[in-house]
């Protein structure tokens, strides 16, 4: 790789900023770019790291007998300096270049020049840390059941039969429709996220899912949330019982035991009274 003098820079930049209309009526060929460049070892850099950049399809114009030459320069109307390095005989080339000591991101632009014909290729994004490693993701937003409303027009199918209630370890199916025609449907029950699989939607916009619970699941409501790849939303609960059954009504529980308490408690003081009669009747005679 050879640094470019301040007369090369400006002809780049002439060409970048001249040419690059005009270019297409000259060599219409020349300037169809290929695929972006690559970057190694990676777009991710410490301060003043060695890296290179590689492309391809700068071959030899036929309006010229200079050889081309792969060119680099700051994403900028103004660079300010560009390098450039000989081409390979298949058109293939390489530059090797020093990360900036700064931490930040940095765009360059690429060029396969010619003199009197070039073109450009994808710009080329370099991001130096302290560390050169890549930022960590930020951490997924914690689900809230009803944060996100449901699609309007989602919901189960006149025909679903499925209870909202079941056992861990159960398979069940869900049939909803409102989906967008083919939308790809995936199924995630919370709390702890758990993906319980990925459907299509028909062409009408029903989708049945036929899912099993995990096992050892615990016990309460949950929260089944559907997501479409088209943006559609939709969530209920299901409530996992140890025998996949509705829990008995409390107030059922407790009245049977009331009616019986309240039958006893009549029949004693029916029994109470018909002594105190017998009594009286047995004083009198």
């Amino acid at each position: 790789m050879s640094r470019l003098s301040r007369t090369r820079v400006a002809v780049v930049t002439g060409l970048t900023l001249g040419t690059a209309s005009a270019g297409l009526l000259l060599a219409p060929a020349a300037l169809a770019a290929p695929a972006a460049p690559s970057v190694a070892p990676s777009s991710t850099l410490a301060p003043g790291a060695t890296f290179t950049i590689s492309g391809a399809g700068c071959t030899q114009a036929s309006d010229t007998d200079a050889e081309p030459m792969a060119v680099i320069t700051p994403d900028s109307d103004e660079p300010g300096w560009g390098d450039g390095g000989p081409v390979n005989a298949d058109g293939t080339w390489t530059l090797e270049l020093d990360a900036p000591a700064e931490v930040g991101t940095y765009s360059y632009r690429l060029y396969c020049d010619q003199y009197t014909t070039d073109f450009q290729y994808p710009n080329v994004t370099i991001t130096v840390t302290a560390d050169g490693k890549p930022a960590p993701a930020p951490a997924p937003a914690a689900f809230v059941p009803g944060a996100k409303p449901n699609t309007p027009g989602i919901a189960a199918t006149a025909s679903s039969a499925t209870s909202n209630v079941a056992a861990p370890g159960q398979k069940i199916t869900k049939t909803l429709k409102g989906f967008k025609a083919f939308e790809k449907v995936t199924l995630v029950m919370h709390s702890t996220p758990v993906v319980l699989g990925t459907w299509d939607a028909d062409a009408n916009g029903v989708v049945t899912a036929t899912f099993t619970l995990p096992a050892g699941t615990a016990l309460g409501t949950h929260t089944l949330a559907y997501d479409g790849s088209d943006g559609s939303h939709f969530e209920e609960t299901i409530t996992l019982t140890a025998d996949g059954k509705a829990l008995a009504y409390t107030g059922a529980s407790v009245a049977l035991p009331l009616v019986a308490g309240t039958v006893l408690v009549g029949a004693g003081a029916g029994a109470l009274v018909l002594s105190r009669r017998r009594t009286a009747g047995a004083t009198q005679a």
